[in-house]
């Protein structure tokens, strides 16, 4: 009875170790933080450098561009913001998603980015 308990133990750390997605999902999760953080606050510059070079070619560029019609003060109205990860999903070795729920004093909604791992780090691909 000794010995099943120590096999049972045996396997299901064997089961935890080869599912072992817990760096990975951390990753995922800090890398849509970033981005959504950055976006959530207006600041493109630091939103760039948690998105793929499509994203900020494309997306990015086009928020820069309305950026200049946005008003300050509804910018301060939209603070604070809170950006909670609540699911990260890998789908491939190189894409994955995150849900996120944002809350602001304006918003309060969940969403999904889709992320892309690019020269070993994960970035935010928002095409």
């Amino acid at each position: 009875m000794k010995y099943k308990f120590i096999y049972t133990l045996l396997a299901a750390g064997a089961v935890a170790a080869a599912c072992g997605g817990g760096k990975r999902d951390a990753d995922i999760a800090e890398a849509a933080y970033n981005y959504c953080m950055a976006t959530s606050v207006y600041d493109i510059d630091a939103a760039e450098a948690y998105c793929t070079e499509e994203s900020a070619r494309k997306t990015l560029q086009t928020a820069r561009y309305l950026m200049q019609f946005v008003d300050s003060a509804y910018i301060a109205s939209d603070s604070p913001v809170e950006i909670t990860i609540k699911k990260t999903r890998q789908t491939s070795d190189t894409t994955a998603y995150a849900v996120y729920h944002k809350t602001t004093p304006i918003k309060d909604f969940t969403d999904t980015v889709q992320l892309r791992k690019r020269d070993g780090r994960w970035l935010a691909h928002t095409l």
